[in-house]
């Protein structure tokens, strides 16, 4: 990637797209502060899409890699949905019958990530391994219609067979539950 190009860019956007490390952003004693520049970045990039390609792409695969520590650290799904919107390549296709592995916990929450699959397999490993701290794990199954469906899988996701499709929750009609999962302790 062409550091120069990201320069139009607001900074924390770099921390994605090289695909930095996340986990002493979420466990250091600085997590409130690191979580206010992150919503920052996250509304600045809705005031500012892509310009370029590359930088698309690439954030498209960095977005199914790190997703969820992205989610963890913004704690506001509902603006990086927004934002998602923007940075991601625009879905273009049918509805289609996609399945989540989820955590029980954030299910009760109301909390529901944008990654979906049309493999119940994919959402069976992440409900029985990722997915299954606390409570447990869950697979979620849909119709979703094509509106909800922001993007299709990056060639990241293609290559490591999730097929992984970024879904707005706020759009889906009625999610089943079709399996669950005990805690992973």
């Amino acid at each position: 990637m062409n550091r120069r190009a990201l320069k139009a860019y607001p900074p924390l956007l770099s921390h994605v797209i090289e695909g930095k490390e996340f986990r002493p952003l979420l466990d250091g004693p600085e997590l409130s502060r690191h979580r206010s520049e992150w919503r920052q970045l996250m509304s600045d990039l809705i005031d500012c899409g892509p310009r370029d390609r590359a930088i698309a792409d690439c954030f498209h695969t960095q977005w199914h890699v790190c997703h969820h520590h992205i989610r963890e650290l913004v704690g506001n799904d509902e603006l990086v949905i927004e934002m998602l919107w923007k940075w991601l390549p625009p879905y273009q296709g049918p509805d289609l019958l996609l399945y989540r592995g989820e955590n029980v916990d954030r299910l009760a929450e109301g909390r529901i990530g944008t990654a979906w699959s049309p493999q119940e397999k994919t959402a069976r490993m992440f409900a029985s391994g990722w997915n299954a701290a606390g409570k447990g794990g869950v697979i979620l199954e849909t119709l979703a219609p094509a509106e909800a469906i922001i993007a299709g899988p990056s060639a990241h996701s293609k290559r490591i067979q999730e097929y992984e499709y970024t879904i707005d929750w706020r759009k889906l009609g009625s999610i089943t539950r079709k399996g669950f999962f005990p805690p992973n302790h």
